[in-house]
C-alpha cells in the first residue's frame, strides 16, 4: 500500500465534514448463551390504503408497526416494483424515511421516472437494525404484493441496507423477484466489527498524547467496550470536528500509518484531503454505532488479544503491540452476531453483487467473501458487480442504472 502525504488545512475539514452531514465491560461469558429467535412479519396491515389510478400519480405515507412506510408509483406504471433498503442512520437521530441521492437525483425520483413503483420503510429502529430491517422489507413487500399485485417486486439496499436485504432473499417468501446489493457487510460481519475495533485501539493508541493534552481539555473517545455517552453527543453536535482536526495535525505522519496498520484500502483515493473523509467516516462508526452493537448482541463483539498489527511503515511494533488495547470479546455477542448478522450466500433468487473495490466503510473483502460463499453452494446466481474507485457506494449514475437493469433482466 503506497504511503500517502499529508497536508491538512482546516478549510478542508470543514468542507468535508459539511459534505457528509449533507449526504448522508471486557470479559469472556461463561454463562449460558440465549438462542435469539428468527425474526416474524408483523401482522399488521396498510389502513386506509386508496386504490392506484392509472395516469395519476400515487403517493401513501403512514406510520405503521413504529416505521415509516412509502409508496410512490408514477402515472404510467409498468406494474413492478423496486423496494429499497436504506444504509446505516445514527441511533440517536429521529426514524424517518430516506431518500438518497443518485448522480444529483433523488432515488425515488429515479426509479419512479423509468415508470417503476417505489417503495421504502425506515426501519423501526436505527442504528445496526438488521433484524428489525428484515422484518420490515418482508412486511412492506407483503403488503405490496397483497395490495397492488404488481407482476414484479424486486429489492435493493446499500450498506446496512444491503446485509437488510441480502438476510431477506436468503428467507424471501415468493415475494421478491430479484435483488441488487450494494457495498454491504455481507462477506463476513464479525470480520467487519473486528476492522473498525481495531481502527479504533489503533486511533487511541497513536493519538494518545494528543487526545489527553488537547488545549480546550482531553478528549475521551471511547473504545470497542464502550463509548461515553457524551461524547456521541459531542460528535452528534459537531463539536468534535475542530479537536480532532487538532489532534491528527500534530504528527501528520501519524495517518497513512494508522490507515496501513488497520488495513483501510487507500490505492484508490484521489487525493490527499479525501483522507479526512475518511477518517471521519470511520470515526463515526467507532463513536455512534458501538454502543448499539453492544447492546444488541449482549456483550462486546470485537476481540484482538492474538492480533500482531504491523504494516510497511517504519515504526516500533514491539512497542505498539505490547500496549495497544488489549480486549477479549463475549460468547454470547459472538453467537448472536452469527445468527443475525452472518449470511450464508444462499439468496433465494438472482442477485447483483455491486461494490466499490476502494470501498473504506465496508471494505471489498467482503465482496470476495461472498462470492466465494456463493461457490460452495448450488443452484445461487449471483452477478459481480466491482467498480474500479474509492468510496463507500461511490457510484456513477449510469453504474447504478446499468446494475438495476440486470437485476430486472434475470
Amino acid at each position: 500500500m503506497k504511503q500517502v502525504p499529508l497536508s491538512i488545512r482546516k478549510t478542508a475539514w470543514l468542507l468535508i465534514t459539511g459534505a457528509i452531514l449533507a449526504a448522508t465491560l471486557c470479559y469472556c461469558s461463561d454463562e449460558t448463551v440465549l438462542e435469539v429467535a428468527e425474526p416474524e412479519i408483523r401482522l399488521k396491515a396498510f389502513h386506509g390504503i386508496p386504490d392506484y389510478q392509472d395516469g395519476q400519480w400515487y403517493v401513501y405515507r403512514d406510520i405503521i408497526n413504529n416505521d415509516s412506510i412509502e409508496v410512490l408509483i408514477p402515472p404510467v406504471w409498468n406494474g413492478q416494483f423496486i423496494v429499497y433498503a436504506h444504509g446505516y442512520v445514527n441511533p440517536n437521530l429521529p426514524i424517518h424515511l430516506p431518500d438518497d441521492i443518485i448522480g444529483g437525483m433523488p432515488l425515488s425520483q429515479l426509479i419512479t421516472s423509468a415508470n417503476f413503483g417505489y417503495a421504502s420503510t425506515s426501519y423501526s429502529e436505527n442504528g445496526f437494525a438488521v433484524k428489525e430491517g428484515v422484518i420490515d422489507v418482508l412486511y412492506l413487500g407483503n403488503q405490496l404484493k397483497a395490495h397492488f399485485k404488481p407482476h414484479h417486486i424486486f429489492l435493493g439496499g446499500v450498506s446496512e441496507g444491503g446485509l437488510v436485504a441480502m438476510k431477506t432473499l436468503e428467507r424471501n417468501q415468493k415475494i421478491f423477484e430479484a435483488g441488487l446489493i450494494s457495498c454491504a457487510p455481507v462477506g463476513n460481519f464479525r470480520m467487519q466489527l473486528n476492522y473498525f475495533g481495531n481502527f479504533h485501539v489503533l486511533f487511541n493508541y497513536l493519538y494518545t498524547d494528543e487526545l489527553l493534552n488537547y488545549p480546550g481539555g482531553s478528549i475521551d473517545l471511547g473504545n470497542p467496550q464502550g463509548v461515553p455517552p457524551l461524547t456521541m453527543d459531542y460528535w452528534s453536535n459537531g463539536f468534535l470536528d475542530a479537536p480532532l482536526l487538532w489532534v491528527i495535525s500534530q504528527e501528520e505522519w501519524k495517518l497513512p500509518l494508522l490507515f496501513q496498520l488497520a488495513g483501510v484500502p487507500t490505492d484508490f483515493i484521489p487525493n490527499e484531503e479525501y483522507m479526512l473523509l475518511m477518517l471521519r467516516e470511520l470515526l463515526r462508526f467507532n463513536i455512534m454505532a458501538t454502543n448499539d452493537m453492544i447492546e444488541r448482541l449482549g456483550g462486546v463483539p470485537f476481540e484482538n488479544t492474538e492480533t500482531w498489527y504491523q504494516c510497511d511503515i517504519p515504526f516500533n511494533y514491539e512497542e505498539l503491540n505490547a500496549q495497544v488495547q488489549r480486549i477479549k470479546g463475549d460468547k454470547q455477542a459472538f453467537h448472536h452476531m452469527e445468527r443475525l448478522y452472518e449470511t450464508k450466500g444462499t439468496p433465494n433468487v438472482p442477485v447483483v453483487l455491486m461494490h466499490t473495490m476502494g470501498d473504506h466503510v465496508t471494505p471489498f473483502w467482503h465482496f470476495e467473501q461472498f462470492m466465494t460463499k456463493v461457490a460452495m453452494q448450488e443452484g445461487n446466481h449471483v452477478i459481480p458487480f466491482p467498480v474500479e474507485r474509492y468510496g463507500h457506494c461511490n457510484y456513477e449514475l449510469e453504474e447504478v442504472l446499468g446494475a438495476i437493469q440486470l437485476m430486472i433482466n434475470q
